[in-house]
């Protein structure tokens, strides 16, 4: 539980980083479709690497272990995204959550895949 704090944690400073970058780039000018481009492949990224740390600490097979990390990373993008736009639902935001959610999966089986045998 502890180790999963910690994620949550270095997971919400990168959120607060990459807002900050993703505002600057606006102000200077720069397309907002690129800087939702680049927001989504940080989030994407963050997301399997989370996973697959976590697939690397944890002890359950892997697919649950990126989705448990995975879930809670989502409620709290879920939990801003309420606070910030209130849109509780729509189609393109189910298809990212959805596509965040399978990121984390894939990075918690190849954390357990790269996990070396106990002895």
């Amino acid at each position: 539980m502890k180790i999963l704090a910690k994620q949550l944690g270095f997971y919400l400073l990168f959120l607060l980083l990459l807002t900050f970058i993703c505002s600057l780039l606006n102000l200077i000018g720069l397309n907002s479709t690129i800087t939702n481009l680049l927001l989504f492949l940080f989030n994407a990224g963050a997301f399997l690497f989370l996973g697959f740390k976590n697939g690397i600490k944890n002890n359950i097979k892997g697919y649950f272990s990126g989705l448990k990390i995975g879930a809670l990373m989502l409620l709290i993008l879920f939990l801003i995204n309420l606070l910030i736009a209130q849109k509780v639902f729509s189609l393109s935001l189910l298809v990212y959550y959805l596509v965040m959610l399978l990121c984390a999966v894939f990075g918690g089986m190849l954390g357990k895949a790269k996990k070396k045998p106990e002895n």
